[in-house]
């Protein structure tokens, strides 16, 4: 993996189809996908600098006590509050009850903050929340057309947190994580996502992947195929299968010199 800075994502798109690449492989189309719309914040449209969503945010309570805002497959809000700090003797989360749940003023603030509502509305959200029935343990989830103000909590988080730690997930080149803390304590995170596609093609019966995301992480992976195991494919060899790919996408021919790949062997 490398970051190579910014790119044109899109150019780079276009410029594999005209190379006849392979682009089924996985990939993040926000426009297909129920995220949260960010609305306007300054400094994150200045960080990613093409479009991206918000998957999910939560709001800490403490560290075992958090809700979370999410969009279901339905595209409405779904309003999550977990409570993993009650167990049973036998030490299994017990069943979220009322009685678990943080203080009053607290939840009616942040339902009242991140859906837009007025008290009364957040009263009443805050009812039926109590009022659910969950056959999980630790959780209890509720549905509303209410969109998530995500301007409003982003600015909330930023203001009451004492550090901000950014970057992208390590394991998911397209997801970018946000954590606040105050005092070294958790108060909030946010995941978002950017486009991301995987570019393929096949050479000598191998697939070689780039992972391409509009950040500018570049990421590449060969898949021998079966009945490989025991066999090597010359260092010189996918090098310059991978330096013929970034030049027909319009990346840096160079940075192909920084990846080293590590070898995952197979019995197959």
């Amino acid at each position: 993996m490398v970051d190579i800075g910014p790119i044109d994502y899109n150019s780079v798109v276009t410029k594999a189809e005209k190379a006849g690449y392979d682009l089924s492989g996985p990939h993040t189309r926000l426009d297909e996908a129920n995220l949260i719309e960010p609305g306007n914040v300054e400094s994150l449209e200045k960080r990613f600098k093409i479009d991206y969503r918000a998957s999910r945010v939560e709001l800490y309570y403490n560290l075992n006590t958090y809700l979370e805002f999410k969009k279901d497959e339905n595209k409405q809000t779904l309003v999550t509050l977990y409570n993993y700090s009650h167990h049973n003797d036998a030490g299994t989360i017990t069943p979220q009850m009322p009685s678990m749940f943080p203080d009053d003023s607290w939840m009616l603030k942040m339902l009242g903050m991140s859906l837009g509502l007025n008290e009364t509305d957040s009263e009443e959200f805050l009812k039926k929340l109590k009022t659910e029935v969950s056959d999980q343990k630790g959780f209890v989830s509720l549905d509303t057309n209410e969109n998530v103000d995500f301007p409003a909590i982003y600015a909330y988080l930023n203001q009451s947190s004492t550090k901000t730690v950014t970057g992208p997930d390590t394991w998911n080149g397209d997801k970018y994580e946000d954590k606040f803390y105050r005092n070294n304590k958790k108060i909030g995170y946010v995941r978002f996502v950017i486009p991301e596609t995987t570019i393929s093609r096949i050479h000598n019966s191998n697939k070689y992947d780039i992972y391409v995301s509009s950040s500018g992480l570049i990421r590449l992976k060969i898949a021998m195929p079966a009945g490989s195991a025991g066999k090597e494919i010359p260092e010189e060899e996918y090098r310059t299968i991978f330096r013929e790919m970034f030049e027909n996408l319009g990346l840096p021919v160079e940075k192909v010199n920084e990846i080293k790949l590590n070898y995952s062997p197979s019995i197959w």
